[in-house]
């Protein structure tokens, strides 16, 4: 009797560990592998099946468990989330073979959706520069990253990519090399690191620095210093660019790439350390708030200050980027300019990691969306993307108290229960905006 009911028991636990293993298997995504790159495709658990796929994608991050990979497809859209062949490895990005990765999702979805499917690229943070530079090639061609003008240029094999049907920007900044440019200490030397002028030094209290608030800097502070960021960038790629030829020419140790350490390259932004800088919209635009409601009007930023970046600008993992190489730093780090917040002084095609120019060359339907609590204040960066685009069908619009990580403020003057509702407006706004196009 005992052995019958031990046999039972053991069956009834296996039954529940098969049935329990099928409803995980149903709600888990499948793992896809795309060329050099890699994916988890998401799928609704219920309801018709979609027509319309959704690429997330960054250039090295790991985005297959993005947040939106799940929220889109509980709204009825298949999602491939992608990790591109350099998963979490700055230095060894070569940013001109990032659209050939893009494309691999692209034409995986196609087969998914069958005839009459839409994709749509979804560009989250440095993932807008990302698509943004795909659907550029895509619908242009490679002339869009050829030229005199380019530090690096792109390839002939990225003829005949397969043009998405619209893309979402979401808190897509300008493109690593203008975040950059504006996050350089100028006051910093170029290879060794020791301190150069004091005057430029964005960390003294004699310049405007507060280590318990926002910082307040002077205008004449703040002109020469964006002055000097655009000096030492163009000195970096100069020295890059000599570094570079000397390998190619057999005259280095390597022969393929080198090493190329930036003390202070990054975490010097002055827009992060004081809340006065491109502090609201250029003008009126959209405003998603917590209860769903939109209102139209100048939106101000709500990120807190960052003095925390002064102890981050002097470390190897986040000043230095943790390391760069010659061939990375000029492909998706370098851009050339003269003033580094003057959008009209900055050659925004040097390089082809840039938003604002790739967008120029975008013509399909365009929504970029603000997050009022981006770590970077990007509230204006986003907008100027959005006013650069030549797409005919375009949306611009602020999530109220969203952080880029898309969620409530937990830092924020007022609390994060006044912004609850952040993530669902997002993804519900962003579900409509695609159905009501596609």
């Amino acid at each position: 009797m005992q052995r019958n009911i031990l046999a039972f028991a053991i069956s009834i636990a296996f039954t529940l560990i098969v049935l329990g293993s099928r409803s995980w298997a149903q709600s888990s995504p499948t793992f896809v592998q795309l060329g050099r790159a890699k994916g988890a495709l998401y799928k609704p658990e219920s309801g018709p099946e979609p027509h319309i796929g959704i690429i997330v994608m960054h250039r090295e991050a790991n985005y297959m468990n993005h947040v939106a990979c799940g929220e889109f497809a509980k709204r009825g859209f298949m999602v491939l989330c992608m990790n591109s062949r350099f998963e979490n490895s700055e230095s060894s990005v070569r940013w001109e073979l990032i659209p050939l990765d893009v494309s691999e999702g692209v034409n995986h979805l196609k087969k998914q959706l069958g005839a009459g499917g839409k994709i749509i690229l979804y560009g989250h943070s440095g993932g807008g520069v990302t698509m943004s530079f795909y659907q550029a090639v895509a619908e242009k061609g490679p002339a869009v990253c050829q030229g005199p003008n380019k530090l690096v240029q792109c390839g002939n094999e990225l003829k005949g990519l397969t043009p998405a049907n619209g893309i979402i920007l979401s808190d897509g900044h300008p493109g690593n090399p203008i975040l950059r440019l504006r996050s350089v200490n100028p006051a910093t030397s170029d290879i060794r690191g020791g301190r150069g002028d004091p005057k430029l030094d964005p960390f003294s209290a004699n310049n405007g620095f507060n280590p318990n608030g926002s910082s307040r800097y002077s205008e004449s502070f703040k002109k020469d210093y964006f002055a000097a960021q655009s000096a030492r960038m163009n000195r970096l790629i100069d020295i890059a660019l000599g570094q570079l030829r000397r390998i190619e020419t057999g005259k280095e140790i390597y022969s393929d790439d080198g090493p190329f350490n930036i003390p202070g390259f990054d975490n010097a932004r002055l827009l992060s350390l004081d809340s006065s800088i491109r502090h609201t919209t250029l003008q009126p635009e959209k405003l998603l708030k917590n209860d769903g409601t939109v209102v139209k009007q100048v939106v101000e930023s709500i990120a807190p200050s960052r003095p925390e970046l002064a102890k981050l600008n002097r470390t190897f993992s986040e000043g230095a980027r943790g390391g760069l190489t010659v061939r990375s730093f000029l492909s998706s780090n370098a851009i050339r300019s003269t003033n580094s917040m003057d959008e009209k002084q900055i050659d925004l095609c040097s390089s082809n990691n840039s938003t604002p120019c790739m967008v120029q060359s975008v013509s399909v339907p365009l929504l970029a969306v603000a997050h009022q609590a981006s770590f970077q204040n990007l509230l204006q960066e986003v907008e100027i993307n959005y006013l650069n685009s030549k797409s005919a069908d375009k949306d611009f619009i602020v999530v109220e108290g969203s952080m880029t990580s898309i969620g409530a403020c937990t830092n924020c003057a007022t609390g994060a229960a006044e912004y609850a509702n952040a993530r669902k407006n997002f993804f519900d706004y962003t579900a409509k905006w695609i159905n009501d196009r596609f």
